[in-house]
Formats: C-alpha cells, sequence, structure tokens
C-alpha cells in the first residue's frame, strides 16, 4: 500500500479478527472515528479470513472503510513483529505516530492529537 494514497490527516489501525488486543481496541477506535469526522480511519484486515473478519466487524458496528491484506504485505512495511499498529498519517501521507499493540484511549489521544495540532 501507497501511504500517500491515502489522503491524511489519517489513522490507519490493522487488525485481525484472531488477535485479542484488535478486538479490545476496535470499540475505541470507532468510538475516535464518530468524535473526529475530520480525520479519516481506515482499518486494515491483516492476514485473516474474510468472512471471520466482516462477522466481527458486523458484531461491532464499526463504520469506517475497511481494506483487506491476506498476505500481511503493510504490516511487513511497518517492520513491527505483530498486530494490533495504530500509525497516524499526515495530509501527505508520511506517518507521524503510532501506537504499537493494543491502544489505550490516552494513547489514541496522543495520536490524534499529533494530527490535529498546527504546524
Amino acid at each position: 500500500m501507497d501511504a500517500s494514497r491515502l489522503a491524511g490527516p489519517a489513522v490507519v489501525n490493522l487488525w485481525a479478527s484472531w488477535c485479542g488486543p484488535c478486538r479490545k481496541e476496535m470499540p475505541i477506535l470507532a468510538e475516535a472515528a464518530e468524535r473526529n469526522p475530520d480525520i479519516r480511519f481506515v482499518g486494515i484486515n491483516t492476514q485473516d479470513r474474510p468472512e471471520a473478519a466482516a462477522d466481527f466487524l458486523a458484531s461491532t458496528g464499526v463504520g469506517y472503510p475497511q481494506l483487506v491484506d491476506v498476505d500481511g504485505v503493510v504490516l511487513n512495511d511497518t517492520r513491527v513483529p505483530g498486530l494490533p499498529v495504530t500509525l497516524a498519517l499526515d495530509p501527505d501521507g508520511n506517518v507521524v505516530d503510532r501506537v504499537i499493540g493494543e491502544a489505550s484511549t490516552e494513547e489514541l489521544a496522543k495520536l490524534l492529537d499529533s494530527l490535529t495540532r498546527p504546524e
């Protein structure tokens, strides 16, 4: 994935339905997406079965767009060994902050702040 194709500011979350921490943080991300309409949220379902991912998303009510990366190409590009990973992208698609592992409410607030503070 070419991150520059994602017009920022954006929050990109790499997740999978089999990942416990991903499942725990998903409601926090969904709530943040609703509260921050000026920031684009995108999920990337990673190395997962499409049916399992679709069932999980349906049960959570997540409304932001989702991409699928069955082979884990994006995860490999982040050079992070596992999921979840949450990235903050500036308007040019550059990664300006990230959370590796389950994002807490406080960590997500800091990530969002990195996108909304004046330059």
